[in-house]
């Protein structure tokens, strides 16, 4: 078994651990109770959340300390970036991403070394001082609370275990020596070997000399990380106390001390499962019967829940950019980007041709802003810029905006910086009223050049596409250089439509001459953001959506944050549902349809605003698995409500047992399959599904578009306005397990290695 597949069973493992624990817990709420609670549960969501809030600014603050004085990183920057990793790792199958995640986001302002000491010192004064606390805890809960024989000894072996670190934590505090230095260093003596003198080793021996000097240098620091800690565990304590007490249930501070005492450690020995799916919902409803208020155990539970997945929200919608360098950064990335293997890109934006501004809009950005963000886009470490009087402000301009390495000269200055180039570098050309995607650009920089100019092809139809290849000896004159651009420019040569650069036929190129070609160049750009697999509601869907995209590039919106607000307003729709009334009913569903058409602007933003990522994929993916989730809870709440009959309950369990199954085979196949390209899931599975086709899978790949985010919610619309919400429960239960089964099946055949090569639009 190779190293990637033990890991994908050990975390499709993990994950299902995750799931039994969920279910059965459900299994134990009382649910007639949860929808009784009504209001008070959005007040004891709402006091979460203050809660959570002050325990990441503790949790910041400790780790602030944690750097070397005087910080360079400004708290604002380090709250950011611990939120954005944290909602990273709460939502991986490894659970431990996010420590290193914060190390990548800080590397262009901290040391690796440094960076490493910092979140290593901050995650070990966390475990330990809540290790410290949980002893008290446990001591606190044995001394005052009447605790059955069972918890007696689970909070005493707490206490012990307590006790036993807080021994060798003071043991390290007081010495003076190293520890894994000095391990490594007898070993060497011993068996004459030479592990100290690995890069491994030597980094390991320096986080571990830092990490030391830090907590020994300063009694300040440790007064902080105590304080930070302790201020942690009151805030989460207060937040079952407040929680508890808005949900009516009478529970006194120590009981309040005790829940979370459980919960801690229980956080600890689930951390392997994402999110800790089932393990949170598990130990609220254990923690609260030790206490004996086993009526909170379901509120706590789902307050705390949708507190999680609100931060997670928060952290991926405040994702950090990685172009917002400080300036020493900065100037280490222009050296980079000079090396000889990154491409150049020549960009002439004028041509007597041309009657349209460089700064025209096409699909809400700048012509030549597309030119650039393109270009960096696929990587090109220099783009040079001839410009004159009258463009020099507005290029300027988005020189600043776009950071990248642009180097914006005049025609005097031209020779003096394409002459800095090697007489026989390749270097892409593009000219005035052309766009072209970041796709073509990449292609282009990989094509080899002798001596003459070099058509770039749009795509096996296209063989010219208005960029050049020329060796930088043959662009020292700018007119001779402009005189070939402008020759392809009013050629008229065809040039692949939208439809053929969605159904990824051909690149996407674009020639405008005039504002009369404005409009046409958008209707391309448009169409091009299709995707293949979009079905016919999905298209239908983009006809909406795309007008509300184009109007929201020029703002500075991020598709993440767009993706964000989409699952707020699915939350929205899933305790509206939840009330079970006709009207509620009909208005949830319609706002369920709404955030369905809207679905595709993140999607459409991130590809016309060159955003495009592994992660954004990934954030969608969550807000669209979360947006399931909620709906199914809420409906099948409402359905109860709605109907009288608590079989409903069951219909609803089987619909989400199914249906996060179903979602644990796709998260799976996402990182087995797509090759890091996790959009192409859909087109990678219908091809490999379809493989050996028959009756059955060619009806259950036709009956899975009845669930797709473009298709569900028009049914739901339908169902609601007949007042039928209650079968869409049944149909969710059968639907989203007949599913997940026949993947299973076809399993074999969506793992196969054979895969269809498609050109990139």
């Amino acid at each position: 078994m190779t190293p990637e597949r033990r890991r994908a069973l050990i975390s499709l493992g993990a994950l299902t651990v995750g799931c039994v624990l969920f279910l059965a817990t459900l299994y134990y709420i009382d649910f007639q109770l949860v929808f009784a609670a009504g209001r008070r549960l959005g007040l004891a969501f709402a006091l979460a959340l203050v809660a959570s809030g002050l325990w990441h600014l503790a949790r910041t603050w400790a780790w602030a300390w944690c750097f070397k004085r005087p910080r360079r990183v400004p708290f604002a920057r380090l709250a950011r970036v611990r939120l954005a990793a944290e909602a990273f790792s709460y939502l991986t199958l490894r659970g431990i991403a996010g420590e290193p995640l914060k190390i990548v986001l800080l590397n262009d302002e901290v040391d690796a070394r440094e960076a490493t000491v910092a979140v290593a010192l901050e995650r070990l004064a966390y475990l330990i001082g809540t290790t410290l606390i949980v002893g008290v805890g446990s001591l606190a809960a044995l001394g005052a609370l009447p605790l059955s024989r069972t918890w007696f000894r689970v909070f005493r072996a707490f206490a012990i275990a307590s006790g036993v670190i807080a021994f060798f934590t003071a043991l390290v505090l007081t010495g003076r020596g190293t520890y894994v230095a000095s391990a490594l260093g007898r070993i060497d003596g011993a068996f004459g070997t030479r592990l100290g003198d690995g890069r491994v080793a030597r980094f390991a021996t320096d986080v571990e000399r830092q990490l030391l000097d830090l907590v020994r240098g300063t009694s300040a620091r440790l007064a902080v990380l105590v304080a930070a800690t302790i201020a942690a565990y009151v805030c989460m304590s207060a937040e079952a106390w407040l929680i508890l007490r808005a949900m009516n249930i009478p529970i006194s501070l120590t009981g309040a001390m005790t829940i979370e005492t459980f919960s801690r450690v229980a956080s600890f020995a689930s951390a392997f499962i994402p999110a800790n799916l089932g393990a949170l919902e598990a130990s609220s409803l254990a923690a609260v019967a030790a206490v004996g208020a086993s009526a909170g155990g379901a509120p706590l539970a789902l307050a705390r829940r949708l507190r999680g997945i609100f931060w997670a929200g928060v952290g991926l919608a405040i994702y950090p950019r990685r172009d917002r360098r400080s300036p020493a950064a900065g100037r280490a990335a222009i050296q980079q980007s000079q090396e000889p293997r990154r491409p150049t890109l020549l960009y002439l934006p004028l041509d007597p041709a041309v009657r349209v501004s460089p700064f025209a809009r096409i699909a809400g950005l700048p012509i030549a802003e597309r030119v650039l963000r393109s270009a960096l886009r696929a990587h090109y470490g220099r783009v040079i810029v001839l410009i004159d009087d009258a463009i020099e402000p507005g290029m300027r301009r988005l020189a600043r905006e776009i950071r990248g390495h642009l180097q914006l000269v005049r025609a005097s200055a031209w020779r003096d910086a394409v002459g800095a180039l090697a007489p026989d570098e390749a270097v892409t050309v593009i000219g005035a009223g052309t766009v072209v995607s970041p796709a073509l650009l990449e292609a282009a920089a990989h094509l080899a050049v002798a001596r003459g100019a070099r058509d770039v092809p749009a795509g096996p139809s296209w063989p010219a596409s208005g960029l050049l290849r020329l060796q930088a000896a043959e662009v020292l004159d700018p007119e001779g250089l402009a005189e070939h651009l402008h020759t392809r420019l009013v050629s008229h040569v065809p040039l692949p439509s939208g439809d053929d650069v969605s159904n990824e036929l051909g690149r996407l190129t674009l020639r405008v001459h005039d504002d009369a070609d404005l409009m046409p160049a958008e209707q391309t750009m448009r169409l091009a953001s299709y995707k293949n697999t979009d079905n016919m509601l999905a298209r239908f869907n983009r006809r909406m959506s795309l007008p509300i995209s184009i109007a929201l590039i020029p703002t500075s919106l991020t598709a993440n944050q767009f993706s964000v607000a989409l699952v707020a307003i699915g939350f929205y729709s899933a305790w509206l549902f939840s009330l079970g009334g006709y009207g509620a009913s009909v208005l949830a569903a319609f706002l369920s349809l709404a955030a369905s058409v809207l679905d595709g602007c993140d999607g459409e933003i991130a590809r016309l605003k060159y955003q495009e990522s592994a992660l954004g994929c990934w954030i969608e993916t969550v807000g669209d698995y979360s947006y399931y989730i909620a709906i199914f809870i809420g409906m099948t709440l409402g359905a109860v409500r709605f109907t009288g009959l608590p079989i409903f309950y069951w219909f609803g369990a089987a619909a989400l047992a199914g249906t996060l199954v179903t979602f644990a085979l796709l998260i799976f196949l996402r990182s087995r399959i797509t090759a890091g390209q996790p959009q192409k899931l859909h087109a990678i599975g219908r091809e490999r599904f379809m493989a050996e086709p028959s009756l059955w899978s060619r009806v259950i790949w036709r009956l899975s578009f009845c669930a797709t985010r473009s298709a569900m919610p028009y049914g739901i619309m339908a169902l609601a306005l007949l007042g039928l919400v209650p079968l869409v429960v049944v149909l969710a239960a059968i639907g989203s397990n007949v599913y997940w089964i026949s993947v299973v099946l076809k399993l074999k055949h969506l793992l196969s290695s054979d895969q269809t090569e498609t050109v990139a639009a």
